[in-house]
C-alpha cells in the first residue's frame, strides 16, 4: 500500500510540478493588458502538493517524513501563489497583486523601468516597484509588455498635468 502511494505520490509531483511551474498567460484588452496565470496551473501544484503527501505518508523515516511534509506547504504556497497573482496595466497604472499584497506604481509616478532577462522592474516614488516575472514568456508576450509599459510611460509623461492617467488614484499603494 505505500509502495503504491509513493508511486502515485511521485507521479503527481513530477506531473503536477511541470505543467504547474509554467509561465502565466498575457490578455491583450481595450485599454491595457492583463497577466494571470491560468487556474490549471494552480490546480497542477496542489496535485503536486497532494503527491508529496501521499509521499511523505509512504516514506518509512521520520526525517524523511519531515522533509517530505515542509515540501508540501512549500508546493501548496506556491499553488496559492498561482491563484493570487495578477498584474493589470491599464490606463491609470501598473498593479501587481500576490500572495503578499499589491503594488501599484501610477504611470506618471514612474520614474524608471529596469529590464533585465527575466524580470522588469518599474519602479515609482521611494522604493515601490512592481515586478514583472518574465522568464515564462515567449519573445512576442515581452515584447507586447515592454512596448505597453513604454507607451504608457511616454504618453503620461508628456501630458503636462497628467490627466490621461489621474482616474487610478494617488501612487504607489501596499495593502
Amino acid at each position: 500500500m505505500r509502495l503504491a502511494a509513493a508511486a502515485l505520490g511521485l507521479v503527481l509531483l513530477v506531473a503536477g510540478a511541470l505543467y504547474g511551474l509554467g509561465g502565466p498567460s498575457l490578455t491583450m484588452v481595450n485599454t491595457g493588458l492583463h497577466i494571470e496565470y491560468p487556474w490549471a496551473r494552480g490546480l497542477a501544484l496542489l496535485a503536486a502538493s497532494l503527491g508529496t503527501a501521499l509521499w511523505a505518508w509512504a516514506l518509512p523515516r521520520r526525517w524523511m517524513r519531515g522533509i517530505a511534509a515542509a515540501a508540501t506547504l512549500v508546493s501548496a504556497v506556491a499553488a496559492l501563489g498561482r491563484f493570487a497573482y495578477h498584474l493589470d496595466a491599464g490606463p491609470a497604472g501598473i498593479e501587481d497583486r500576490d500572495l503578499m499584497g499589491s503594488t501599484r506604481v501610477t504611470w506618471k509616478d514612474v520614474r524608471r523601468v529596469d529590464a533585465g532577462p527575466a524580470l522588469i522592474l518599474v519602479w515609482g516614488p521611494g522604493d515601490a516597484q512592481v515586478r514583472v516575472g518574465t522568464a515564462g514568456f515567449g519573445p512576442e508576450q515581452r515584447a507586447i509588455l515592454e512596448r505597453t509599459i513604454s507607451r504608457r510611460v511616454r504618453e503620461a509623461q508628456a501630458t503636462p498635468s497628467g490627466a490621461a492617467v489621474t482616474p487610478g488614484g494617488p501612487g504607489p499603494q501596499r495593502q
